[in-house]
Protein backbone atom coordinates (compact mmCIF):
# COMPACT_ATOMS: atom_id res chain seq x y z
CA UNK A 1 0.00 0.00 0.00
CA UNK A 2 1.28 3.64 -0.68
CA UNK A 3 2.61 5.22 2.82
CA UNK A 4 0.36 8.28 1.08
CA UNK A 5 -2.81 6.40 0.74
CA UNK A 6 -2.35 4.66 4.45
CA UNK A 7 -1.22 7.91 6.76
CA UNK A 8 -4.49 9.43 5.07
CA UNK A 9 -6.58 6.64 6.07
CA UNK A 10 -5.39 7.11 9.77
CA UNK A 11 -5.29 10.44 10.26
CA UNK A 12 -7.93 12.45 8.19
CA UNK A 13 -11.03 13.15 10.00
CA UNK A 14 -14.09 14.61 8.35
CA UNK A 15 -11.94 16.36 5.73
CA UNK A 16 -9.48 17.23 8.72
CA UNK A 17 -6.26 15.79 9.79
CA UNK A 18 -6.17 15.23 13.56
CA UNK A 19 -3.56 16.38 15.68
CA UNK A 20 -3.55 13.93 18.17
CA UNK A 21 -3.58 10.92 15.95
CA UNK A 22 -0.70 12.41 14.16
CA UNK A 23 1.57 12.34 17.37
CA UNK A 24 0.04 9.04 18.02
CA UNK A 25 1.32 7.55 14.88
CA UNK A 26 4.60 9.02 14.90
CA UNK A 27 5.12 7.42 18.01
CA UNK A 28 3.47 4.06 16.55
CA UNK A 29 5.08 3.81 13.04
CA UNK A 30 7.57 1.74 11.75
CA UNK A 31 11.37 3.04 12.45
CA UNK A 32 11.66 2.52 8.90
CA UNK A 33 8.52 4.83 7.88
CA UNK A 34 9.57 7.67 10.35
CA UNK A 35 10.87 10.20 7.22
CA UNK A 36 7.84 9.62 5.15
CA UNK A 37 5.43 10.24 8.27
CA UNK A 38 6.84 13.10 8.42
CA UNK A 39 7.59 15.01 5.01
CA UNK A 40 3.34 13.71 4.74
CA UNK A 41 2.47 15.74 7.96
CA UNK A 42 4.43 18.48 6.31
CA UNK A 43 2.75 18.89 3.08
CA UNK A 44 -0.62 18.85 5.34
CA UNK A 45 1.00 21.95 7.20
CA UNK A 46 1.62 20.04 9.94
CA UNK A 47 5.70 20.19 11.76
CA UNK A 48 6.51 16.60 13.47
CA UNK A 49 9.22 14.97 14.95
CA UNK A 50 10.44 11.90 16.41
CA UNK A 51 12.37 10.67 19.44
CA UNK A 52 13.06 7.92 21.63
CA UNK A 53 13.84 7.57 25.51
CA UNK A 54 14.38 4.52 27.59
CA UNK A 55 15.46 3.71 31.27
CA UNK A 56 14.57 2.40 34.15
CA UNK A 57 12.55 4.24 37.26
CA UNK A 58 13.33 8.16 37.36
CA UNK A 59 15.77 7.83 34.57
CA UNK A 60 12.80 6.57 32.74
CA UNK A 61 11.19 9.92 33.69
CA UNK A 62 14.20 12.09 33.42
CA UNK A 63 14.96 10.87 29.59
CA UNK A 64 11.24 11.24 28.45
CA UNK A 65 11.20 15.14 29.81
CA UNK A 66 14.55 15.40 28.34
CA UNK A 67 14.46 13.58 24.96
CA UNK A 68 10.91 16.19 24.46
CA UNK A 69 12.94 18.91 25.00
CA UNK A 70 15.47 18.06 22.82
CA UNK A 71 13.90 17.11 19.75
CA UNK A 72 10.77 19.72 20.31
CA UNK A 73 13.78 22.83 20.15
CA UNK A 74 16.91 21.05 18.18
CA UNK A 75 14.73 20.11 15.16
CA UNK A 76 13.11 23.23 15.32
CA UNK A 77 9.78 22.68 15.99
CA UNK A 78 9.56 24.60 18.84
CA UNK A 79 11.13 28.39 19.28
CA UNK A 80 12.66 28.68 22.91
CA UNK A 81 10.76 30.30 25.29
CA UNK A 82 9.29 29.90 28.76
CA UNK A 83 5.46 29.36 27.29
CA UNK A 84 6.28 26.49 24.47
CA UNK A 85 9.07 25.12 27.19
CA UNK A 86 5.75 25.41 29.62
CA UNK A 87 3.41 23.66 26.83
CA UNK A 88 6.10 20.71 26.23
CA UNK A 89 6.36 19.95 30.70
CA UNK A 90 2.65 19.97 30.96
CA UNK A 91 2.34 17.33 28.11
CA UNK A 92 4.94 15.21 29.22
CA UNK A 93 3.63 15.69 33.08
CA UNK A 94 0.19 14.55 31.80
CA UNK A 95 1.83 11.55 29.66
CA UNK A 96 3.96 10.55 32.73
CA UNK A 97 0.61 10.36 35.45
CA UNK A 98 -1.07 8.47 32.98
CA UNK A 99 1.61 4.98 33.38
CA UNK A 100 3.23 5.90 36.86
CA UNK A 101 3.28 4.04 39.18
CA UNK A 102 5.03 2.79 42.22
CA UNK A 103 5.75 0.00 39.61
CA UNK A 104 7.64 1.98 37.42
CA UNK A 105 10.35 2.70 40.16
CA UNK A 106 11.86 -1.14 39.30
CA UNK A 107 10.29 -1.28 35.65
CA UNK A 108 12.14 -0.17 32.71
CA UNK A 109 11.22 0.21 29.45
CA UNK A 110 11.80 2.19 26.33
CA UNK A 111 9.13 4.38 24.29
CA UNK A 112 9.01 6.17 20.80
CA UNK A 113 7.89 9.60 21.44
CA UNK A 114 5.77 11.60 18.64
CA UNK A 115 5.61 15.35 18.58
CA UNK A 116 3.50 17.35 16.22
CA UNK A 117 2.79 20.96 16.05
CA UNK A 118 0.02 22.62 13.78
CA UNK A 119 0.45 26.78 14.21
CA UNK A 120 -0.68 27.26 18.40
CA UNK A 121 -1.86 23.44 18.80
CA UNK A 122 0.73 21.07 20.42
CA UNK A 123 0.03 17.26 20.70
CA UNK A 124 2.49 14.87 22.25
CA UNK A 125 2.39 10.81 21.98
CA UNK A 126 4.39 8.30 23.87
CA UNK A 127 4.41 4.52 23.05
CA UNK A 128 6.24 1.36 24.14
CA UNK A 129 6.79 -0.97 26.88
CA UNK A 130 7.29 -0.93 30.38
CA UNK A 131 8.61 -4.02 32.09
CA UNK A 132 10.42 -5.77 35.41
CA UNK A 133 14.04 -6.59 34.38
CA UNK A 134 14.63 -10.03 35.02
CA UNK A 135 11.44 -11.10 34.68
CA UNK A 136 8.35 -11.99 32.22
CA UNK A 137 6.27 -9.31 32.98
CA UNK A 138 6.06 -6.20 30.35
CA UNK A 139 2.98 -4.05 29.54
CA UNK A 140 2.15 -1.59 26.31
CA UNK A 141 1.67 1.67 27.14
CA UNK A 142 0.12 4.51 24.95
CA UNK A 143 -0.74 7.85 25.73
CA UNK A 144 -1.61 11.05 23.45
CA UNK A 145 -2.12 14.55 25.02
CA UNK A 146 -2.97 17.68 22.78
CA UNK A 147 -2.84 21.88 24.12
CA UNK A 148 -4.83 23.89 22.01
CA UNK A 149 -4.30 27.46 21.96
CA UNK A 150 -1.06 27.51 23.59
CA UNK A 151 2.05 28.00 21.70
CA UNK A 152 3.65 31.38 20.95
CA UNK A 153 3.76 32.14 16.94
Amino acid sequence: MNPQVFFESLLVQDGRLSLAKAAMVCAMIANDLDEPLVAYLAERQVRAVITRAGGSGDNLKNKLLRNAFGAAEKSGLLSVSPRNRHGITRLVEDVMRSFDSPLLTVAGGGVKIGLAVHRTDLAMAVFGTLGIPGMDVDYEVSVSRTLHHYLEE
